[in-house]
C-alpha cells in the first residue's frame, strides 16, 4: 500500500514523547548516543543497531503522567514496571515496532533480577537501563568532562548487580575516549538515524497502517481519562461519515487516521487545561490553540510520504472556520475541502458526546442540536445536514468507542 522508512515512523513518537516530557528534555536524545555507542562497542549488527537506537529515542513513551515523568528523573527509580509494560502496551501491537516494543518492556531491568525474569530480555534492554541511568547521573552544570571518572567510578561500583556485565565492559571502553561524552551533549539525533541504515522501505498494508495510527493517538488519548477514547472515536466517525457521504475505500482509510492523527499536538498542551473544571480564560485558550500547531511539527516526517499529505492537512486544519476566524492559519472556505470539514465535525461530535470536567457527556440528540445551531454555520451547514441523516448510526459508533477504549485505558492503566 505504501513504502515507509523505519525512522519517519518513529520520528513523529519521538517528538510526541519529547513535547509532553519538557522535564526529560533531549533525555531521549542522549539516551540513544549512550545506547549507540554501547551498541556499536558490543559488536551489534545494524538491525539490532538500529531496532536499539530507535527503542532508547522511545523507552519513556509509556510514562504519561506527570508523576511517573517526574519520577524518571530520579536516579533510583521506585517501581519503574507500570511506565515499562505501559510502553509495551503502546507499540506491541504495531508489528514493524515488535522488537522494539519488547526491548522497552524491560529498560529498567536489574541484572540481579535477570533470573526471575520468565519473559524474554534483550540485550538491548540491558544497554537502554545502563545509558539511561548514565543520563540521569550527569550534573548539567558541572562540564562533562569533569565527571567522567566519577559516573565511571559508579557503573563499575554496580556491575553485576543492577547493571549487565558486558554492557558495562562496553561502556567503560567506550567512555575512555572524550569524544564519547562530547557527543552526549552534541550529537543530534539526526546524525545518529545517519549511522544507521534506517533508509530501509517496508511496504505496509492498509491494516498496519492503521496499527500505526491508533499508536500515536493513544499517546495523547491515555494522557487524561477526559480524552480516554477521544481520537479513536473521531477516527470512527470521520470514517463512518466518508463512507456515507460515498468516498472510497483510500478516502475512507485516510480520513480514519487524520482522526487518530487530529490532536496529537496536545501532547506539547499542559494536561491542567484539559482536565480544568470550567471555562478557560482566553490566555489559557491561546495556549490550548498551539496544538494544531504542534500536530503538524510532529507529523512533519511522514510529509515525505505522498500518501500522507492529504491526512496531515486535513488533521492539522480541524479548528478552521470558512469565515477565516479559525485557526491556526486563518483558512476561508475556499481554502478548506469537505474532508477537512468531516474531521472537524467528527471531532465536535465526539467532544460534546464525552465527558468534561465541568460537565457530563450530551445525548446524540442535544449534541447534534448544538452543532446544527451553533457549529455547523461557522463550518458547512450543508455538508452537516447529510451528516446528521446518520444521527443513530454515528451515536452508536461514538457508544461503542468510548466503550472500547475505557476498556483499554483501564487495562493499560492497572
Amino acid at each position: 500500500m505504501e513504502k515507509i522508512t523505519l525512522k519517519e515512523f518513529a520520528l513523529p513518537l519521538i517528538k510526541s514523547i519529547d513535547s509532553f516530557n519538557y522535564l526529560l528534555k533531549s533525555h531521549h536524545r542522549r539516551v540513544a548516543v549512550i545506547s549507540y555507542f554501547i551498541g556499536l562497542k558490543m559488536g551489534l549488527s545494524e538491525k539490532y543497531l538500529t531496532d536499539l537506537v530507535i527503542a532508547a529515542a522511545l523507552h519513556d513513551i509509556g510514562a504519561l503522567s506527570v508523576q511517573e515523568r517526574d519520577m524518571l528523573i530520579q536516579e533510583d527509580v521506585d517501581r519503574p514496571e507500570p511506565h515499562c509494560i505501559m510502553g509495551h502496551r503502546m507499540l506491541v501491537n504495531f508489528s514493524v515496532f515488535g522488537d522494539i516494543a519488547q526491548i522497552i518492556k524491560h529498560h529498567h531491568i536489574k541484572f540481579e533480577d535477570l533470573r526471575s525474569i520468565k519473559d524474554e530480555v534483550k540485550i538491548e534492554s540491558h544497554i537502554i537501563h545502563l545509558a539511561d541511568r548514565i543520563d540521569i547521573s550527569i550534573n548539567p552544570d558541572v562540564f562533562i568532562l569533569n565527571q567522567k571518572q566519577d559516573i565511571r567510578d559508579k557503573v563499575i561500583s554496580k556491575k553485576g548487580l543492577i547493571f549487565h556485565p558486558e554492557v558495562c565492559d562496553a561502556f567503560l571502553t567506550a567512555a575512555k575516549a572524550d569524544i564519547f561524552w562530547m557527543e552526549i551533549n552534541n550529537m543530534t539525533l539526526e546524525q545518529v538515524f545517519n549511522k544507521l541504515n534506517t533508509e530501509l522501505y517496508y511496504d505496509l498494508t492498509r491494516e498496519q497502517m492503521i496499527e500505526f495510527a491508533l499508536v500515536v493517538s493513544r499517546i495523547i488519548d491515555f494522557r487524561s481519562k477526559f480524552t480516554a477514547s477521544h481520537s479513536f472515536t473521531v477516527g470512527q466517525l470521520a470514517y463512518n461519515i466518508g463512507r456515507n457521504l460515498g468516498y472510497d475505500d483510500d478516502k475512507c482509510t485516510k480520513l480514519l487516521i487524520a482522526g487518530y492523527f487530529h490532536d496529537i499536538g496536545k501532547v506539547g498542551i499542559d494536561t491542567a487545561y484539559i482536565e480544568k473544571p470550567g471555562p478557560l480564560s482566553d490566555e489559557e485558550f491561546n495556549l490550548v490553540k498551539l496544538h494544531t500547531y504542534y500536530t503538524g511539527q510532529i507529523l512533519n516526517e511522514l510529509s515525505k510520504s505522498e500518501w500522507f499529505t492529504d491526512i496531515i492537512y486535513w488533521a492539522t486544519h480541524h479548528h478552521e472556520k470558512k469565515d477565516g476566524s479559525g485557526y491556526p492559519y486563518a483558512k476561508t472556505d475556499t481554502e478548506l475541502c469537505e474532508e477537512t470539514k468531516v474531521v472537524a465535525f467528527s471531532d465536535v461530535i465526539s467532544a460534546l458526546m464525552e465527558n468534561r470536567p465541568y460537565r457530563a457527556g450530551m445525548s446524540a440528540e442535544k449534541a447534534f442540536g448544538i452543532i446544527e445551531e451553533k457549529i455547523a454555520p461557522a463550518i458547512d451547514s450543508a455538508l452537516f445536514e447529510n451528516i446528521k441523516k446518520e444521527i443513530n448510526t454515528l451515536d452508536l459508533i461514538v457508544q461503542d468507542c468510548q466503550r472500547e477504549s475505557r476498556e483499554i485505558y483501564t487495562r493499560n492503566m492497572k
